[in-house]
């Protein structure tokens, strides 16, 4: 080949190596805009899931408080700590510094994460820890910390099927009673958080919020804490005294319907361990309906008289062989001869209701029970509430209408019939059960009153009056005798009730026994419902085991509350006046052990309710610095294990002041003989000297924070 022709085949392939190269550098930048350009948001949604995550960030679940302002659930953050055994490296420190948090022997934590199997061991669970203890075990990647809102209940098993319980669990929220129909209050709304990482595995570079949590609302119930261990307490006895199978003790305020007690049997003495019996869960006042029996005379005869179909004066023959409809007889076959209205229903006589029913027309009185709220759910937010049974005229047959009158045929559940009763002691208005009094942000402040709502009138004034007063006779010469107080002057009516079971027909020998009363009757400020549920043979009517219990129960609230104490009487004295009295101050205990909390409020005058000793106290109530009456409860609430630094504390180490008040700050300090610089109030939140370093030869620098963290 001359060199012509050489030069010419090289010229040649240079051309086809610079087309290469320009055909590559055109794919180059093609592919260049198709991912800059066409494919952005898909490569850039890669990149971040490499480097970066969204996270939840769960809201505070709002606390449940009673209506004067005791815990009956509160959320408190704890811990579960855990250590990645891959990433845990070879540095003796890491050990340390969990054995001193988790307040356990270094070797012992050594074993246990030598022991597991698991990638991932957690060690601890339910921990409580400080802003300290948190800063110091995020300074090892292997160290897990998942952060979990635990719900405790000072009050434990008091009002446990009432308030209900809630639990987080990893696939589902589990909640129950008023713990589950207030969700929408107390859940809050998750928020959203972008986490940062890094190519080094455990390191993060800290956390974007994209939508900050909307914490849940605290709700003050109409509960009242006091009366309704007054009702758990007596109903127990009671269901005990008298065989019963369960049972139901309900307190409303007729002024606005406010349920001020919802005791039900079975009940649990505590909420640790496993209940055998799922029935403890349900609350009978909202859950259960039961034929009332002659407790229903009482809204019978307001139809009757509403209606004009009889009036005080009308007197109808109550003998048993007097032509009593469907031979509906009165119990143990009583004649009573000739009745007007109050005497009938101070003898319950069946004879009486089922004559004058039979004189009205079927839609009117179908009308009137309706209007009292029979056949209907009540407003409060209670789940599974049943509408009870109330059925429409034309599914009557011949016997249902005089045996309606006289409480057979028809059901109920307590809150019902105490809703009822409630517009009986008011003047005729119908007040839709109230469940939730005030509504707070999670910071205490009030964002909403919640008002009674009152669902319509029922009767007139003169009506109601009439009711009454028939009921005070009841008491004074009728079936309700035993209820006879000489310091107040009460009304009600008793019902024993043949039982039906599973629609085979009444059951020989089974009874619901209830009584209903008002009290004082001349001016009712508290609705009291009692039931027991097949008490036995020698309890079984409602003037051997229902009325005692109602005695006991509005007893006990004047003793122990003071809701009557201005009631004058002469066996039980009226509750001193606040101002008479020498009034304390409630020490701080927040964060105290149980055991130190108990010394502190004792030596104060005070005594102490809550949880069990184990553990720290993250909340009090009433709150620090309150003025109440020397031997007054103070409520607190005891979260799981903090650690603490001073056991085992060398003389050459600083001691830990992180959570502590100013007043414990300087008590320990002088203990130790170590002088110390506070900076702001509250509770010490940081130190210049880590817990456990070298005992300085001058001050500890403390920085205070308004609130614990």
């Amino acid at each position: 080949m001359t060199p012509q022709e050489s030069a010419q085949v090289g010229s040649r392939r240079l051309k086809i190596v610079r087309f290469i190269v320009l055909g590559f550098g055109i794919l180059l930048g093609l592919r260049v805009v198709q991912v800059q350009v066409f494919e952005h948001d898909q490569w850039l949604a890669r990149a971040n899931g490499q480097w970066s995550r969204e996270v939840t960030i769960e809201p505070e679940r709002g606390n449940i408080y009673d209506r004067q302002g005791r815990p009956l659930a509160v959320s408190v953050t704890t811990t579960a700590v855990g250590v990645a055994k891959k990433l845990m490296g070879d540095d003796p420190r890491l050990l340390t510094d969990l054995a001193m948090v988790l307040e356990r022997p270094e070797a012992e934590v050594r074993q246990a994460i030598a022991a597991s199997s698991s990638k991932h061991v957690v060690l601890a669970r339910d921990v409580v820890l400080k802003a300290e203890q948190r800063a110091r075990l995020r300074r090892w990647s292997a160290i897990t910390m998942d952060d979990y809102c635990k719900r405790y209940y000072p009050t434990d098993g008091m009002a446990a099927s009432l308030v209900g319980f809630y639990r987080q669990d990893p696939d589902a929220a589990r909640s129950a009673g008023l713990e589950a129909s207030l969700e929408k209050y107390l859940a809050g709304k998750p928020g959203l958080a972008k986490e940062i990482q890094t190519a080094r595995a455990g390191e993060k570079l800290g956390r974007i919020i994209l939508e900050q949590a909307v914490h849940g609302r605290n709700l003050v119930l109409t509960l009242d804490s006091d009366v309704q261990q007054i009702c758990e307490q007596h109903l127990e006895e009671a269901v005990k005294t008298t065989g019963a199978m369960s049972g139901s003790v309900l307190v409303m305020d007729p002024t606005n319907g406010d349920v001020l007690g919802a005791a039900s049997f079975p009940m649990m003495a505590t909420r640790n361990g496993s209940h055998e019996d799922g029935a403890v869960w349900n609350n009978r006042n909202f859950t259960t309906t039961f034929e009332p029996g002659s407790l229903f005379k009482v809204f019978s005869g307001a139809a009757l008289l509403h209606s004009g179909t009889i009036d005080t004066t009308t007197v109808l023959d109550c003998d048993n062989n007097s032509g009593s409809p469907f031979r509906i007889n009165n119990d143990k076959n009583h004649d009573y001869g000739r009745l007007n209205f109050a005497g009938a229903l101070s003898v319950s006589s069946n004879v009486f209701f089922a004559k004058a029913a039979m004189r009205m027309k079927d839609e009117k009185l179908y009308t009137e029970l309706s209007s009292l709220g029979f056949g209907e759910r009540t407003a409060y937010p209670y789940q599974a509430q049943p509408r009870g049974s109330l059925r429409k005229p034309e599914k009557w047959n011949g016997a249902d209408k005089p045996c309606i009158a006289i409480g057979q045929g028809v059901s109920a559940t307590a809150v019902q019939l105490g809703a009822a009763l409630c517009a009986v002691a008011n003047g005729g208005t119908l007040y839709a059960p109230r469940c939730v009094k005030e509504i707070r942000s999670r910071e205490g402040g009030a964002i909403e009153e919640v008002q009674p709502v009152a669902v319509r009138r029922v009767m007139a004034p003169p009506l109601a009056e009439t009711l009454r007063a028939a009921m005070a006779r009841v008491v004074h010469e009728g079936t309700g005798k035993l209820t006879q107080l000489d310091w107040i002057n009460s009304g009600g009516k008793t019902g024993t009730a043949q039982k039906s079971r599973d629609g085979h027909g009444y059951t020989a020998g089974a009874y619901m026994s209830s009584f209903g009363g008002m009290a004082p009757i001349n001016d009712p400020r508290l609705v009291i419902l009692v039931v027991l549920d097949e008490p036995d043979w020698a309890h079984h009517y409602a003037s051997q085991s229902a009325v005692p219990l109602y005695r006991a129960v509005l007893e006990d609230i004047r003793r122990c509350t003071n809701l009557l104490s201005d009631v004058p009487g002469g066996r039980t004295g009226v509750v001193a006046r606040r101002d008479t009295l020498q009034l304390v101050e409630v020490p701080d205990v927040l964060y105290l052990r149980g055991g130190h909390a108990d010394q502190r409020l004792a030596s104060a005058g005070l005594r102490c309710r809550g949880g069990n000793r184990d553990g720290v106290v993250v909340g009090q109530m009433p709150a620090a610095g309150s003025h109440c009456e020397p031997g007054t409860t103070v409520t607190v609430t005891i979260a799981g294990r903090t650690a603490d630094s001073q056991p085992g504390l060398a003389p050459d180490q600083c001691p830990d002041f992180t959570g502590k008040s100013n007043r414990e700050i300087r008590s320990l300090a002088a203990r130790l003989n170590l002088p110390v610089i506070i900076n702001g109030v509250g509770y010490a939140s940081a130190q210049d000297i880590l817990p456990g370093g070298p005992r300085p030869s001058g001050p500890v620098t403390i920085t205070m924070e308004p609130t614990w963290n």
